[in-house]
């Protein structure tokens, strides 16, 4: 029998396997479908929205994610970690005449908030979600990464530019859904290659260009193979280096891979698995974008993690209920932002920690509630009571309210991943915050269209979005690489150009669909009505050259 979706009322499933692991956390059925799921995690992630506002204690100007008119409180990070306040002075009683969430919200009101999720940068301020960072800028949701601008989900990746979802990597550009590249330029969903220009599913490819599906192959131009002197000699005469022509084959390639054979999923090395770009997973069921995890459900972006369900934004967990941003945490449930801590539930900001319930802003403590240490009996026996508090108020089991947030739907990664108008997100009870007003600037440098005949004097000039009109700069480094690898300069602001990447990828959604050419039902991101051409695994590998 179906489940319905509370949200969305869509009819959903929840597998024995589903109700064993809950039972292992002593929860309850969710009441909502792992897309509604996933949405109420999101609208408490702030991937790129950055604003100019004064700190909440010492009052000098900072860079955050929060909007001035945040009605929480927020610290600078070197504020957040110094000794200067201490979370358990928010401490209070929990009121069992009132509902947890309820209770909580107030906390939450009075804990002060980090203003950015950059951990230990090195000339890297303008980064969020970001961690051992070097000279990196407008960096989102990335780890150990260097010299490079504008990367999103990325981690292990140096002097690389316009990225997303790309895994160690060096002197990339427009690269996408890909890892263990080298000097690659608008190729998504590659591996282990080098010298890539418009490929696409390429593996272990070196110097092709314009390719599809390829395997192990070198000196090749839209699959046709050349000898190396007539190769270089083609891909020279094509004078990359111009927009008109970067932008030409780019658009024909794109309009070219319409035509190809495409495979159900981008799984590498998966043992009973179903997702899309997953690498190195056993056992993981309507998984994305994940790296070697085993034992997992509903989750995204999540690494070297096991037994985890309902998880976004994870490194190194297990036994993991229902969370978002986590790191390096193990049998936790209903946790926002929660890092190297255990046996932690319904908190937020804690770092450090162990057995903690409905707490906030916590560092380096243990068995606390609400803020408030107890004894080790003391606060197992209370911790009990509550859970059970939250079960007659039927709040045990489900994920913080939306209106929780700091931050508006349209600030959100929810925005990214299900994207709403404005009176559609007003109509689902979300909130909308309108863009601070801007006053563009016109451009004041007419850009070549020949990258060598740009001058450094473009690093001073105003530009102006083709897209959007917003202004956007191209810094000293970032034309020194755009010089070094002979690329035209874009004409479009780092946003624009993040969308542009967002629409080459699917939807984190699967449907049932049958195999083009054998039949065999599959589970794909294609839903039935595109018209693309799908093959199941088996198909698809047979085609490949």
């Amino acid at each position: 029998m179906m489940n319905q979706c509370i949200q969305c009322n869509a009819g959903f499933e929840i597998r024995p396997e589903d109700r064993e692991f809950y039972k292992a956390f002593d929860a309850p059925d969710p009441r909502q479908c792992s897309d509604c799921r996933l949405r109420q995690r999101l609208v408490f992630r702030n991937e790129r929205s950055l604003y100019h506002r004064v700190s909440a204690l010492s009052g000098k100007k900072i860079i955050s994610i929060y909007h001035p008119k945040c009605r929480y409180l927020v610290y600078s990070p070197e504020e957040w970690w110094s000794d200067k306040w201490e979370g358990l002075s928010y401490g209070r009683d929990f009121d069992f005449s009132r509902p947890f969430f309820e209770q909580f919200q107030e906390l939450l009101l009075q804990v002060p908030r980090i203003s950015l999720f950059n951990v230990n940068p090195t000339n890297s301020d303008y980064c969020q979600q970001a961690y051992n960072n070097k000279d990196c800028y407008l960096c989102m949701v990335v780890t150990d990464c260097e010299d490079s601008m504008y990367l999103s989900h990325s981690n292990h990746i140096k002097d690389s530019f316009d990225s997303t979802f790309l895994q160690e990597a060096e002197l990339c550009y427009e690269c996408l859904d890909s890892n263990k590249l080298y000097h690659c330029v608008s190729s998504q969903s590659c591996q282990n290659s080098d010298g890539l220009y418009y490929c696409y599913d390429c593996i272990g490819c070196h110097d092709c260009f314009g390719c599809w599906g390829l395997r192990n192959k070198t000196h090749f131009i839209f699959n046709k193979h050349y000898d190396k002197e007539e190769y270089e000699q083609k891909v020279c005469s094509l004078e990359l280096h111009k927009s008109s022509s970067f932008l030409k084959y780019r658009d024909y390639f794109a309009g070219l891979s319409k035509t190809h054979i495409n495979r159900s999923s981008r799984n590498l090395n998966t043992v009973d698995s179903v997702g899309n770009y997953l690498i190195n997973a056993k056992n993981a069921y309507h998984c994305f974008d994940s790296f070697e995890i085993e034992d997992c459900a509903y989750c995204t972006w999540i690494f070297e993690s096991n037994h985890c369900w309902d998880v976004y934004g994870l490194g190194g967990g297990e036994w993991v209920l229902n969370c978002l941003g986590n790191e390096k945490v193990s049998h936790a449930a209903f946790n926002t932002f929660v890092s190297h801590s255990g046996d932690v539930a319904y908190s937020d900001l804690c770092f450090h920690s162990l057995d903690l319930f409905g707490c906030a802003g916590l560092r380096n403590k243990k068995f606390c509630i609400f803020n408030k240490q107890y004894k080790e009996p003391e606060y197992r026996g209370l911790k009990a009571k509550v859970t059970a508090h939250m079960k007659s108020t039927g709040e045990w089991g489900e994920f913080f309210p939306a209106s929780f947030s700091p931050f508006a739907y349209s600030e959100t990664a929810a925005q990214t991943v299900f994207p709403l108008t404005e009176e559609e997100i007003k109509a689902q009870g979300y909130r909308w915050r309108d863009p601070d007003p801007r006053d563009y600037k016109p451009q004041t440098y007419v850009i070549p269209n020949d990258v060598h005949d740009v001058k450094e004097e473009i690093t001073e000039a105003i530009l102006a979005c083709q897209d959007c009109k917003k202004n956007y700069k191209v810094l000293p480094p970032e034309l020194k690489f755009y010089i070094k690898l002979g690329l035209p300069i874009p004409r479009k602001c780092p946003d624009c150009r993040y969308r542009d990447r967002l629409n080459l990828r699917n939807p984190r959604h699967l449907w049932s669909r049958a195999c083009a050419k054998c039949g065999a039902n599959i589970q794909t991101t294609y839903s039935p009505e595109r018209p693309e051409v799908v093959y199941c695994e088996k198909c698809y590998l047979e085609t490949v050259v």
